[in-house]
C-alpha cells in the first residue's frame, strides 16, 4: 500500500508488521458483530465488506443508543494462540471512518467477565490511519490483571458510551516486532 497514510503512535518499519487480517476483495470478513442487544440494549449495526478511499475493508455501520442501559456496538476478531509470538511488542490496526473516538479492546484468557478488557481510545477520521499500539498503552479496565500478551484471544473495535452514528472500517490488523 503506497498511498498516503497517517500514522499514530511510535515509528515501526513496514517489515516489522505481521498481518493477521488484511482485507481482500471477494473474501468473507472474519470480523463478527456484537451489540448491546445481548444485554437488553437497542443499539444496532451491520458489518459490510466495502471499498473506502480505494481500499477493501470491513465496515461496522449503525447507531449506538443509550436506551435500556445500552450504548455499544463492536466488530470483533478472534485470535488463535498459534498466531501470537513472544517477540511481538504490540499491535497495529488501520482504520477509516466518521470522525469519532472508538475503543480498541483486547481480551485475554485471564479475563472472565464480559466488561473486563485491556483498552485504549483511537481517534478515527475519514482518512486511513495506522494506529501503532504498544502493549503498555493498553489500560486494564475493571480488572486488576496485568496484560499477558501470550494470552490474547480477541481484539475489537468498539463504538461505546454515547449515542451516535457508527461508521468505522478496518483494512489491516496485526502485531509488530
Amino acid at each position: 500500500m503506497h498511498e498516503n497514510i497517517k500514522i499514530q503512535g511510535p515509528a515501526v518499519a513496514e517489515e516489522q508488521l505481521i498481518d493477521l487480517y488484511r482485507s481482500a476483495p471477494d473474501q468473507p470478513s472474519p470480523w463478527t458483530i456484537i451489540s448491546d442487544q445481548v444485554m437488553g440494549g437497542v443499539s444496532s449495526a451491520e458489518l459490510h465488506q466495502e471499498q473506502r478511499d480505494s481500499s477493501n475493508c470491513s465496515c461496522l455501520v449503525g447507531r449506538t443508543r443509550l436506551d435500556n442501559n445500552g450504548g455499544f456496538v463492536q466488530m470483533k476478531l478472534d485470535i488463535e494462540p498459534s498466531e501470537l509470538r513472544a517477540d511481538y511488542k504490540g499491535l497495529f490496526i488501520e482504520l477509516y471512518g466518521s470522525m469519532h473516538d472508538y475503543n480498541l479492546h483486547v481480551k485475554t484468557t485471564q479475563l472472565n467477565r464480559p466488561w473486563q478488557s485491556f483498552r485504549c481510545t483511537l481517534s478515527v477520521e475519514p482518512q486511513w490511519t495506522r494506529f501503532i499500539v504498544p502493549y503498555e498503552q493498553l489500560q486494564a479496565h475493571r480488572t486488576d490483571a496485568e496484560l499477558q500478551p501470550a494470552d490474547i484471544k480477541s481484539v475489537a473495535v468498539i463504538a461505546i458510551g454515547q449515542a451516535f452514528d457508527v461508521d468505522v472500517c478496518v483494512r489491516r490488523f496485526g502485531f509488530y516486532r
